[in-house]
């Protein structure tokens, strides 16, 4: 019998991330009213008015970030989806090759490189989990996700014994 289990998670916007989207559209409101104020590109100011406004819209949909998990016989896939519209396959993972799951806190990667850390929910989230996986290519994938109950079922299955019966707890 085929397991599938999914999960979408939207990641809040952070202070960094609101004031980038707000530098975003001031920068554009002003350059619109200098051109159409200025009136020195005449007869094309409406073009590019609305070049800008699509550039500031098309800069700030890219900050509109969510994480779906998926477990499908085994195997675990988290993709990154960016505006709803642009789906990018972050980590895919055995279950069974899972070295150890536990509650994130900041302490756990203190010692890891940046570039094996893969943050698939919100940063200061309570219910987030750290999972170590190892991959084909021998490298070791760090991931930082916050499952539901009925996710965290789905994945137990699929862990080694060992782990499994201290997962999630």
């Amino acid at each position: 019998m085929d397991t599938f289990f999914e999960q979408i998670v939207s990641i809040k916007k952070s202070g960094k991330i609101i004031a980038i989207f707000l530098s975003v559209w001031i920068f554009a409101v002003a350059v619109c009213l200098l051109l159409i104020l200025s009136g020195i590109v005449g007869p094309i100011t409406p073009i590019l008015v609305i070049a800008i406004g699509y550039g500031a819209w098309w800069l700030t949909a890219k900050l509109n970030i969510e994480y779906e998990y998926i477990v499908t016989n085994g195997t675990m896939d988290v993709d990154k989806i960016i505006n709803k519209a642009s789906r990018q396959r972050v980590s895919s993972f055995e279950l069974g090759k899972v070295e150890r799951v536990e509650k994130y806190n900041d302490h756990l990667l203190q010692n890891v490189k940046k570039e094996n850390i893969v943050f698939a929910c919100n940063k200061d989230d309570p219910n987030a989990y750290l999972i170590v996986a190892s991959k084909e290519d021998t490298k070791v994938n760090y991931i930082v996700f916050s499952p539901s109950e009925k996710l965290q079922n789905a994945i137990k299955k699929f862990l080694p014994k060992f782990i499994s019966n201290s997962a999630f707890k």
